[in-house]
């Protein structure tokens, strides 16, 4: 079956600066702290940007998105964000678009549509920032991991290349309010960042200094590292949909 043409998209992080230059303070401070997000139109889509929370404590949308995703409105949800590496041979900065999502809790894929064009778009923007593109499975972790022994014990278990703390716990909580097949439909597509990686040692030092780069590249240096792509993939993604 082919795909249904991309209409409005629902980007599970916070606004990016780089899509405006002049109330884009307003607009992150919106999508971080009302269940409505923050909406800007562009290149022909309304995009909303919703900050979902933080390991299994999901905001539910606003009456309004959910709208939007029962009626067909909102036909992808995209998330960008910084995680930590599991596969040791992973570098920070390396671009990781996700096959499958696996919760910890049953490490049961998830079932989601995604659109096979991602996979170009990715490596072309990895390409035009000099980084590292790979494919593989994503973990959703609610337990921060930072040891050594730990990532490489869960990279063994589950062949997850990188652990984060939110989407699949999101996708769960939305399908409590969305209809089933308006759920099924939708289209999802899940890239991460490499922020901290697999240490050399597990000394208290290695592990401290990884936290502090996973801090930098998410918290306090989010829209240089983490905006920026978010903005890029968009730019590349919507510009090929009129090609």
């Amino acid at each position: 079956m082919s795909n249904i043409p991309i209409k409005d998209i629902l980007f599970i992080r916070k606004y990016p600066r780089f899509l405006e230059k002049t109330s884009h303070l307003k607009m992150q401070l919106q999508s971080i702290l009302s269940s409505k997000g923050a909406t800007t139109h562009y290149a022909g889509h309304d995009i909303t940007f919703l900050f979902l929370g933080y390991g299994k404590k999901q905001r539910i949308p606003h009456p309004s998105i959910v709208e939007k995703l029962n009626s067909g409105k909102i036909t992808d949800i995209v998330d960008i964000g910084g995680a930590g590496a599991l596969d040791p041979t992973l570098k920070r900065g390396d671009l990781i678009l996700s096959t499958e999502d696996i919760p910890f809790d049953t490490l049961q894929p998830l079932k989601v549509r995604r659109r096979k064009e991602i996979q170009s778009i990715v490596q072309t923007l990895a390409s035009k920032k000099h980084r590292r593109f790979f494919e593989g499975n994503i973990l959703t972790s609610s337990k921060i991991i930072v040891s050594k022994k730990e990532r490489i014990a869960l990279y063994n278990l589950t062949q997850c290349s990188i652990v984060q703390m939110e989407h699949c716990w999101f996708l769960q909580a939305l399908q409590n309010v969305v209809e089933p097949q308006s759920f099924s439909n939708l289209y999802i597509t899940h890239i991460e960042i490499v922020a901290d990686v697999v240490q050399q040692r597990d000394t208290f030092l290695n592990i401290f200094l990884e936290l502090l780069h996973g801090i930098n590249y998410c918290i306090l240096l989010n829209q240089n590292y983490i905006g920026k792509v978010k903005s890029d993939f968009l730019k590349l993604w919507l510009k090929s949909e009129k090609n």
